[in-house]
């Protein structure tokens, strides 16, 4: 079934050249066709004007060095250097650049340069002449004469370049000269080693110049060189080389790029139609839906053919888009299948490689042939399952492929997974639309059973799986068919050989380590769950008969044998309660055929090598899975357990009992063989062991071998003040030491077991460890046949007695008593178990315990009752102990904090500080040190002296001194800090800030005398007084500096009045001192009013709410505010009849009476009358002052600020006589009127 669409249809194809010769670029009519036909990436846009550019340019903040552009064989390389070094030559070709940026970019060397392109590939001669020949013939052409000198004549390569662009330079002044080479690698591969190493110092040494001269190189490689082991051998010139070089990568993403917009170019449309058919498949594939995109843009080119190809070294110029091209070309005119995705992916490359008789003769391609033309014929005649087979075929085609793409080695185990064929070639199989479940595990599982069927076809040979990461691959060294070696090897075997096979198997099964206690003997420990106490048992697991086994190993609880089940062996079964036997009863044929494969497999294995033994272990391991999943399908009934002369089958044994869940398994994990053996063997063991430890404990977590030492150390932890984890909860309540939450080993029968020997011992004797542990050193019991508890247990008896003060154990180098519990988390258990032995703790000491006991204020009495085993006043002590603490925590806390300051200064001095702190952390240190002794027992051990108490009763003095002083500042603190605020209110001449300063510092003189607070009462009344003092000074100051409301309507009223009015009017005549006006009008709108503040309100603030008023920050007037209102009101007055006067006098002079005649009728009309009654008119009108304006206005008006007369009378110094001061104010008159008419002149002082 097909779409009706062909591939053609889908696709712009359009042909790419061949093979780019970077000589093309010297040809015109090539030229413009290499430049508009260069498709390039935003990526490589960005690597071209961002480091291409810069390094051709002759940009000096550039360090330039020598370009390499490096990219595999058909990237575009030759391209990108004819591309640049044709703009480079002639700006014309710039716009024809298809990259916005790239175009923009290149304007900067555009036309700059002579260009010289030459190939090396192939030439035998050193580098320096191939350059300097070359470049001699081109300068000539260039009309520019130069010679280098001869090899053997040359005293400095760098010089003579230097030279060579001088006479460049004569020539061409502003031009650079730019040498591209090409089939550089090539060349440098061809070098001998001496030869190599003189052709990388000119290298090196051109890099070098292009730094300081008008001379750039480019060259072409296909790999970067730098990096390549090729030139490993020469490493140390390479090193130097490439601190003068700079290398350009053309990437996969750049081909790509160039492949979707060039060779496969796609419409909107086509784009569509493709997604359109691309994505009902895209379900089935790992990652198409997140690379849809990239998909469309490469159909039907498969995003991964790219990436396999470049990863292919082959020694023919062959190009990725050569290749696409080709097979594009043979698919234009076919039909899109609709039922599959078909791309052109990278297997089908394999079919190129066979067609090729050049690669043909290249050995490692000719090797991997041979190997896919016999896996090849294989599938064709023998593959089982005919509609799978095309992709068989295909498969081993990408396997082929895959082969040459490892760097060289064709034997590296390495290769693609089931997961990267299914998406790498898109295989499809149609039907796998129909399963259920998700689509792309669905196709996996064909793919894998495709490749599960290819082995099988081909037996194994050539074709391996890496069984860690699933890998397939051609093998090609494969070639024996070790599946008949196998075969052949099984049936020569001896029963003695299957029995080694089988105990091989069950080794395995059973878990056993190969570190053998015994040589020569298939012994091992063994822990066997005792489950009704919920503890592993030790015992010995053994291959073979109880009269086979060693004697030498010391007794434990049972002995787990396995028979052997072909050569089955001669014994007597005596029938112990220690012995469980498990036989193999008749192994069917398909469990001896895995068996007898199995033991040839080991057997090959063992005389093989390399290849050939992994492929047998491998062999080994399928045999033996197959023998676990035959046990885990038939264990039940194929195996017999005798115990004490019964024999039941497996599943008998296990009547009534669920093994899962004894074997505590999830639901998702399956029981294993050594489950069930563990299982069984408990269930027939369980009455033995209750016999031999009829008193042990039962614990609430599983205690393993593995895990004993953690929860032990973990209980030990908890009785040294550590963490009470659940793992020490479950060890300390099995030994009985818990009683609720305490520890209590009273009701312990193993902790009274330990005490009531000891006290057999009579007064003052120890107990040794002899006397509590029994047994050889490698399996010691306490009380072994009643507790029969292990050392490690035993101590953990004793660490609970040591916690309750009824025991002190006894260490090498130390003794571990109640006040040295820490002793049980930081020795190892390992020293704890070696204890040397226990005793009984020492006596109360009365006289300390009634000293400590009223340190801490309780009735000294409670030390007598102590000693009689009274437990109240312990418990007294302890809430004693936790208060003093909190209360030192806190006091030491506020002390470091630096609470004990007072009005802006600490109370304590530095020092003093230190000490106090010091002493409260002796005192903390100390009481904290009280916390262990919790039982009557432990105040036995109490490790204390009289002298302590003395020191630590002059501590809690401090303790108190600091409580009181932390009191004290708490409760003034306010007040002082209102004070401080109040003091930076109030100017500093101030006399209340003279006052409060006087009273801070007696105060704070006493307070530094006065550790106990005693005169806290007199301290708070000198505060609140000085605190009242500044409400009176404030609210004074405050009345001074604002009006009250009467005085604010009066101030209104004034900025409505006839009279500011009038001369707000006249201001507009030029002639007038305005400077008066305004000075007026700042002044009145300088009084604030402020009328809602009093006295409570004060009393939280100190500053008013409501104006912000402060006295230290205002320019204060001697006069109240009221007061300067008044005069303001005379001010006004005068002001007017000055400014009355001054209209008076220059309209009579006889200058303006002149120009009175001059004025308009109605303007002349006001100011007559102004002049008769010699009053301004009233109300002032604007016609008036325009009348006055227009008379004066042939007056000029001067305006002269007071400092400048100030500064012109004091011109030479002062005193100075009348006649001198006459002189300079004339001067200054003088100056200002200069070349003007005195007349019209009218003065204003501002």
């Amino acid at each position: 079934m097909g779409t009706n669409m062909k591939y053609g249809d889908l696709i712009q194809f359009e042909q790419i050249e061949s093979v780019i010769q970077l000589l093309d670029a010297g040809r015109p009519d090539e030229a413009k066709k290499l430049v508009a036909t260069y498709v390039i990436s935003d990526d490589m846009a960005e690597r071209i004007s961002k480091l291409m550019v810069p390094q051709l340019s002759f940009d000096d903040s550039v360090d330039h060095k020598g370009v390499l552009i490096v990219g595999n064989y058909g990237t575009g390389k030759s391209h990108l250097m004819s591309v640049l070094s044709l703009v480079a030559e002639d700006a014309a070709y710039a716009p024809m650049i298809r990259h916005p940026k790239v175009a923009e970019a290149v304007a900067s060397i555009a036309g700059k340069f002579k260009v010289l392109r030459i190939e090396v590939g192939g030439l035998e001669m050193p580098l320096r002449q191939v350059i300097t020949q070359q470049l001699e013939r081109f300068l000539d052409k260039l009309g520019v004469s130069y010679s280098f000198p001869p090899a053997d004549q040359e005293l400095n390569n760098k010089e003579s370049l230097e030279e060579m662009m001088a006479a460049f330079h004569e020539v061409y002044p502003d031009q650079g000269l730019l040498l591209v080479v090409d089939e550089f690698l090539e060349y440098l591969q061809s070098r001998k080693d001496n030869e190599l190493i003189r052709d990388l110092a000119i290298l090196r040494q051109i890099g070098e110049v292009t730094k300081h001269l008008k001379f750039r190189f480019v060259a072409g490689v296909q790999e970067a060189i730098f990096d390549s082991v090729r030139f490993q051998h020469v490493a140390d010139s390479m090193r130097r080389v490439n601190e003068r070089f700079t290398q350009i990568l053309i990437d996969r993403q750049d081909v790509s790029f160039v492949v979707s917009a060039r060779l496969l170019k796609k419409t909107a449309d086509q784009q569509n139609k493709i997604r359109e058919y691309l994505t009902p498949f895209a379900k089935f594939y790992g990652s198409m839906n997140e690379r849809m995109d990239e998909y469309v843009r490469l159909f039907p080119v498969h995003p991964d053919y790219l990436k396999t190809f470049e990863q292919i070294h082959f020694t023919e110029k062959r190009g990725a888009l050569k290749t696409i091209e080709a097979a594009m070309l043979a698919i234009l005119d076919q039909e899109v299948p609709a039922d599959k995705p078909l791309f052109i992916s990278y297997e089908s490359f394999w079919n190129t490689i066979k067609a090729n008789s050049v690669l043909r003769a290249d050995p490692n391609i000719k090797e991997v042939m041979r190997v896919s033309e016999v896996l090849e014929s294989r599938v064709q005649q023998a593959f089982t399952r005919p509609a799978y087979k095309p992709m068989a075929l295909r498969v081993i085609n990408a396997l082929a492929v895959h082969r040459l793409t490892t760097g060289g080695d064709i034997h590296i185990p390495i290769g693609p997974t089931a997961a990267e064929l299914r998406d790498a070639l898109c295989l499809f199989q149609p039907g796998v639309e129909d399963m259920p479940g998700d689509p792309a595990e669905n196709l996996l599982s064909m793919v894998q059973t495709v490749m599960r069927e290819v082995l099988k076809t081909v037996n194994g040979q050539f074709i391996s799986k890496a069984p860690d990461t699933e890998q397939y691959y051609l093998d090609l060294k494969k070639d024996i068919d070790y599946d008949a070696q196998i075969e052949k090897r099984a049936e020569a075997l001896s029963d003695d050989a299957l029995d080694r096979a089988y105990y091989s198997a069950i080794k395995a099964l059973m878990e056993c380590s190969d570190d053998l206690r015994y040589p020569g003997f298939q012994i091992w420990q063994y822990q066997v769950e005792w489950q009704e106490r919920r503890v592993e048992r030790m015992g010995y697991l053994f291959f073979g008969a109880p009269n086979d086994r060693p004697t030498a190993q010391p007794e434990r609880d049972f002995y787990i044998y396995f028979i052997q089940p072909f050569d089955r062996p001669k014994f007597s079964d005596a029938n112990l309660a220690d012995e469980v036997f498990f036989r193999l009863k008749s192994p069917d044929e398909d469990y001896k055929r895995y068996l007898s494969q199995y033991a040839a497999a080991l057997d090959l294995a063992s005389t093989a090598s390399g290849g050939a033994k992994a492929v047998y272990l491998s062999k080994a391991q399928d045999s033996l899975r197959s023998m676990s999943k035959w046990l885990q399908e038939k264990q039940m009934t194929a195996f017999e357990v005798t115990y004490q002369g019964k024999t039941k089958t497996l599943q008998d044994w296990a009547k009534g009992v669920s093994l899962r869940e004894r074997a505590r398994l999830g639901p998702e994990e399956r029981i294993n063989f050594r489950d069930v053996v563990n299982i069984v063997s408990g269930l027939a063991l369980g009455q033995r062991f209750a016999d031999i430890a009829p008193e042990y404990p039962t614990f609430s977590v599983l205690v393993t071998e593995a895990n004993r030492k953690q929860l032990v150390g973990n209980a030990l932890r908890a009785l040294a003040g550590g963490t009470r984890t659940k793992d020490a909860v479950a060890i300390l309540d099995a030994l009985e030491l818990l009683d609720g939450d305490r520890v209590d080993p009273a009701n312990s029968r193993y902790a009274q077991e330990v005490l009531s020997r000891l006290k057999a011992k009579g007064h003052g004797q120890v107990l040794n460890r002899n006397e509590l542990l029994s047994g050889s050193s490698d399996i010691e019991y306490f009380a072994p046949i009643k507790y029969r508890l292990e050392p490690d247990l035993l101590v953990t008896v004793l660490g609970g007695l040591v916690y309750s003060g009824d025991l002190v154990l006894s260490i090498t180098g130390d003794k571990i008593d109640s006040g040295k519990l820490a002793q049980l988390a930081e020795r190892s258990l390992e020293e704890l178990k070696q204890f040397k032995h226990v005793e009984a703790p020492k006596e109360i000491n009365l006289a300390v315990l009634r000293a400590l006991f009223e340190l801490f204020d309780l009735p000294s009495g409670l030390a007598q009752k102590a000693s009689q085993g009274d437990t109240e006043p312990v418990i007294k002590l302890q809430e004693k102990v936790s208060a003093q603490v909190a209360r030192m925590l806190k006091a030491g806390s506020d002390l470091q904090q630096g609470k004990l300051g007072f009005w802006g200064q600490n109370l304590l001095r530095e020092e003093e500080a230190k000490d106090w702190y010091a002493r409260l952390d002796s005192l903390k240190k100390f009481t904290e040190s009280l916390t262990p002794y919790n039982t009557v027992g432990k105040l036995k051990n109490l490790r204390v002296t009289p002298d302590d108490l003395d020191s630590q009763k002059k501590n809690l003095e401090i303790l108190a001194a600091v409580e009181r002083l932390l009191e004290l500042v708490a409760d003034l603190g306010g007040t002082a800090s209102y004070l401080s605020q109040a003091e930076m209110v109030l100017p500093t001449e101030h006399p209340w800030v003279k006052q409060a300063e006087a009273a801070r510092k007696a105060l704070q003189d006493k307070l530094s005398q006065d550790r106990t607070a005693e005169h806290a009462s007199e301290y708070r009344q000198t505060l609140g007084q000085l605190k009242k003092d500044y409400i009176t000074a404030y609210i004074a100051s405050h009345s001074k500096a604002r009006l009250g409301v009467a005085e604010d309507k009066t101030r209104n009223a004034l900025r409505r009045d006839e009279r500011l009015l009038a001369l707000r009017v006249l201001a507009g005549v030029s002639l007038m001192p305005t400077s008066q006006l305004t000075a007026f009008e700042e002044s009145l709108n300088g009084l604030k009013s402020c009328s809602s503040l009093d006295e409570p309100t004060l009393v939280t603030a100190a500053v008013c709410p409501h104006c912000q008023f402060r006295p230290s920050a205002e320019q204060l007037e001697l006069i109240p505010a009221a007061n300067r209102l008044h005069k303001l009101d005379d001010d006004l007055d005068e002001l007017l009849a000055n400014w009355q006067q001054t209209l008076l006098e220059n309209l009579e002079d006889p200058f303006t009476q002149d120009s009175l005649g001059l004025l308009p009728a109605a303007s002349k009309k006001l100011i007559d009358a102004f002049l008769t009654s010699r009053k301004l008119p009233d109300p002032m009108t604007t016609e008036f002052a325009n009348a006055v304006q227009e008379a004066l206005s042939g007056l000029e008006k001067i305006a002269v600020k007071g400092d400048e007369i100030k500064q012109a009378l004091l011109q030479g110094g002062s005193p100075a006589t009348p006649d001198d001061l006459r002189k300079r104010f004339d001067a200054l008159i003088s100056d200002r009127s200069k070349g003007k008419d005195a007349t019209k002149l009218r003065f204003v002082i501002e």
